[in-house]
């Protein structure tokens, strides 16, 4: 009885700092890609959830709005994940936003999209003014995937129609650009799952 009552002490103290297995890292970026593994591939929802607000407090700070949008973004994902449904702490607990519970937690994952959409405005500005189209591509294609998470086929197909414009203009403007993966076939097939016209 003592042996499995030391275990589960010992275990409960590891699941309470969540930390074990990761690699601290300062980068809002590393964090919000660290939170995405700990989701999709380990099942450790209320790390990811930590890693994503530090990521938000980070580019709170900073003032960049790309990066908080990614972060809205992925918090609003977050919210609405299975893991995230299939955690008895979060049935009990409060989030670390203290204005999310179980049960409006799919309200609120709308309203971080919202935000997400908001902060991509921002940006959008800013790389237009500055004639950032690869940054502008970016930001377009999160745009259309924040809309599209919200139902709002119209708008999600308007981007992804914006970020194939981007990307030409970044392909036209920089010949020597290599882009990460086939940019044209990633957006014509998220325009063609939405029907877009």
């Amino acid at each position: 009885m003592r042996n499995s009552l030391a275990t589960l002490t010992v275990l409960v103290h590891l699941a309470g700092c969540a930390g074990v297995g990761v690699v601290a890292s300062s980068d809002p970026e590393t964090k919000l890609s660290d939170a995405s593994q700990l989701l999709t591939q380990q099942d450790r929802p209320l790390l990811a959830e930590r890693l994503i607000r530090e990521a938000m407090a980070s580019y709170q700070g900073t003032g960049n709005a790309q990066g908080l949008g990614h972060a809205y973004r992925q918090y609003a994902e977050f919210l609405e994940s299975p893991q995230v449904a299939a955690e008895p702490y979060y049935r009990q607990m409060r989030f670390q936003d203290a204005t999310v519970t179980y049960d409006n937690r799919l309200a609120k994952s709308a309203e971080y999209y919202s935000m997400a959409i908001a902060q991509y405005q921002i940006a959008e500005k800013l790389y237009r003014a500055a004639s950032r189209f690869d940054q502008l591509t970016n930001v377009y294609y999160n745009m259309a995937l924040s809309y599209e998470r919200l139902n709002d086929a119209v708008h999600a197909c308007g981007f992804y129609e914006k970020a194939l414009g981007a990307y030409k203009q970044n392909i036209q403007s920089n010949p020597t650009a290599k882009p990460r993966g086939n940019v044209e076939n990633t957006l014509a097939s998220a325009k063609q799952k939405l029907r877009c016209a």
